[in-house]
């Protein structure tokens, strides 16, 4: 299971349900695995503006510093949370140890890695469609009274 436990701050820029994100992500990659991700990450913003980054806190643990700043809004989001969720199944899955320390610009983007957590964020587009209908049927489920007989 992928839980995704964001700051308030990072929920009232963002207006996502993380719950909802989290569960959506537990259900791709646990397809896409064939195992369950035991992966919990607390989700804060980011201190420095055009910069999202993941950290190890400890075996299965992680924090993302989530860049909130500037023009940004939900494919951004869901695009860098998916390529920041691929560095943890990195270390995770991969036993793949991220060290990012880069001399150059073009060495830090055409390392491994990064190259490896980009291709994740070809998933935003199918991601973000399940997740509005999701939300949409979450909301009409209310809207209909489906709680109650009749």
């Amino acid at each position: 299971m992928i839980k995704l436990i964001a700051s308030q701050g990072v929920i009232k820029d963002t207006k996502l349900n993380y719950e909802t994100l989290g569960n959506i992500c537990t259900q791709i990659f646990r397809s896409g695995f064939g195992k369950d991700l035991k992966l919990k990450c607390i989700i804060h913003k980011s201190r420095t503006a055009d910069l999202s980054c993941i950290e190890k806190i400890s075996r299965g643990k992680y924090k993302i510093s989530l860049d909130t700043k500037g023009d940004t809004d939900k494919k951004y989001y869901i695009g860098t949370i998916l390529h920041e969720l691929r560095h943890a199944i990195q270390d995770e899955i991969f036993k793949f140890r991220v060290i990012a320390k880069f001399s150059t610009y073009n060495a830090y983007y055409n390392s491994l890695e990064e190259k490896d957590a980009r291709k994740q964020e070809r998933l935003t587009t199918e991601v973000m469609k399940i997740y509005d209908n999701y939300e949409k049927a979450q909301e009409k489920f209310v809207k209909f009274n489906l709680k109650e007989l009749g």
